[in-house]
């Protein structure tokens, strides 16, 4: 048996992220193979071979993705955005969680200003967010983060992976740039 071939067909079989653990569990040999050499070598032959695929760390696993460049292709054939779509208010609620994680109901709207119940039972429904836990204060709130859905939907490895505040300024701060200096060539 070669293991990087049942590596290859154990991401390509695997809905969800493969990990070492799980590697180790299918192959009844617990912690003794280590899964990110044998991605390596797979991602080294899809470059080599110019493949139409890659193998990502997503949410502490990996997976088989196809290049970026074949997104619009891969919509086409099934005919819908891959994008989760989530109205304004949500993602301001996501958001929030993401980065305030575990964070209670209250916090939430006190950061947004309104109420978000409905809000949140979107969120739940859709499996992005959990209960995580309860609060220690005056009755007990709801605590709610991300889940193992939300980083795979985000092509995020950890909820350290997103982007800092600092980030998010400079590019915002580029963008208005950008339009300040489209508006001004608009002038002229």
């Amino acid at each position: 048996m070669n293991l990087k071939h049942l590596v290859e067909v154990l991401l390509f079989a695997s809905p969800e992220p493969l990990t070492e653990s799980r590697l180790n569990h299918v192959l009844e040999d617990e912690g003794k193979i280590r899964l990110s050499p044998l991605v390596d070598e797979l991602n080294l032959e899809y470059s080599e071979c110019g493949k139409g695929l890659i193998i990502m760390k997503i949410a502490g696993g990996y997976q088989i993705l196809s290049d970026s460049s074949y997104t619009i292709y891969l919509d086409r054939l099934f005919n819908k955005k891959r994008n989760i779509q989530l109205s304004r208010a949500a993602m301001e609620a996501l958001s929030i969680i993401a980065y305030r994680q575990p964070v209670s109901k209250s916090g939430i709207e006190s950061i947004r200003g309104v109420e978000c119940g409905s809000v949140l039972n979107t969120l739940l429904e859709r499996e992005i967010v959990t209960v995580k836990g309860r609060g220690a204060t005056a009755g007990r709130p709801l605590l709610f983060g991300t889940t193992q859905l939300f980083l795979e939907s985000f092509g995020l490895e950890k909820i350290s992976d997103l982007p800092k505040l600092k980030e998010f300024s400079e590019l915002i701060n580029g963008i208005q740039n950008t339009e300040l200096l489209s508006f001004d060539h608009a002038l002229k």
